[in-house]
């Protein structure tokens, strides 16, 4: 039986700020957690390092190459029974068709944020409606680059909760909560974004002038600098002479991070029979950035025409043998008029 697990993370704030110092490993009392995420049985979140009224929502950390931050995670056990966890860093990313923020599973390559991630405890026992703190350090490597490298810290229950079918194979469920660490190099931010791969695929209907064409456009959404960033899409189709033919409301998008990439897809019912069609996509962002991109095609009803085409060869070559064979039945032939044929 294959192990997977699930993954949720904790939501994040947009400011950046410094983390102190962590303490050792601690229990606490599971009455009074710090904002974290949950998934019903546990929760995961930094451990509340200060006596600060308002307590940290994700860990967020700025430092420079070759500097190492300490610090400590909270996890609270909310059942009536203990749990077994292993603890891990991971490396986040934005699923491909909603951009949502997940973070790697434990078997997944660390390369980033995640692999800098020391905890003090692989795997951590917790009893029954209590909470506890595990230090562990982020070592920045001295050739880091400057920006923002997220990541996130994951307790995975060693439990298998379920059992799932999977293309043929039993696959063991175990779940898991990630609680956000938002790790800032210093130097220069340099926010980028880039819309790639537009294309416009479409259904011709037989009769196009009657009925309506249907079309998706798909295209992807690249962050190419090194900070988040939250764009808003702006997409139009103009036709000849430059009419503007269709305009899709704006659409904020999820929060991109560095490097990462996502797929957006639009519905387009009534796509134009016979046009010469652009369709553009505007991204912008705070901070003045604007990117665009564009795709051509000829809107021409071939399917119509060739069914025309294929009625008018099929009239054209057959009606006169048919109507010469219907005379010559009624007897309106005449024996001239067959000799001089």
């Amino acid at each position: 039986m294959r192990p997977s697990h699930r993954i949720a993370a904790v939501a994040a704030a947009a400011a950046l700020a410094a983390v102190p110092g962590a303490a050792g490993a601690e229990d606490a009392a599971a009455g009074e957690p710090a904002p974290a995420t949950g998934n019903g049985s546990w929760s995961v979140g930094p451990a509340n390092r200060s006596k600060a009224l308002a307590a940290r929502p994700h860990f967020a950390i700025e430092a420079p190459p070759g500097a190492t931050v300490k610090d400590a995670v909270r996890i609270t056990n909310l059942t009536g029974e203990p749990i077994t966890f292993q603890l891990y860093g991971a490396d986040a990313y934005n699923t491909p068709r909603d951009a949502g923020f997940a973070l790697r599973t434990v078997d997944e390559p660390r390369r980033d944020v995640g692999a800098w991630i020391a905890l003090k405890a692989g795997t951590l026992k917790v009893p029954a409606r209590t909470a506890r703190e595990v230090p562990f350090t982020l070592k920045v490597p001295a050739d880091a680059t400057p920006g923002e490298h997220i990541g996130g810290i994951v307790a995975l229950n060693t439990t298998i909760e379920s059992v799932q079918e999977s293309g043929g194979a039993r696959v063991g469920v175990r779940r898991a909560v990630g609680a956000r660490v938002y790790l800032r190099v210093t130097g220069p931010l340099n926010p980028g974004l880039r819309p790639e791969n537009l294309t416009v695929t479409r259904t011709e209907p037989l009769m196009p002038f009657l009925r309506q064409g249907r079309g998706t456009i798909r295209y992807s959404v690249v962050n190419t600098g090194n900070q988040r960033i939250t764009p808003t899409a702006r997409v139009w189709a103009t036709g000849a002479f430059g009419r503007r033919i269709k305009q899709w409301p704006d659409r904020r998008l999820p929060e991109i991070l560095p490097g990462q990439r996502t797929e957006i897809t639009l519905p387009w019912n009534g796509t134009p029979p016979l046009d010469a069609v652009t369709v553009r996509v505007e991204l912008t962002a705070d901070g003045g950035i604007r990117a665009r991109a564009q795709s051509q095609f000829n809107a021409v009803p071939w399917a119509a025409l060739l069914t025309l085409l294929g009625t008018v060869f099929v009239l054209w070559s057959v009606l006169p043998r048919l109507v010469r064979r219907w005379r010559e039945r009624a007897g309106l032939v005449s024996d001239d008029t067959e000799a001089l044929g």
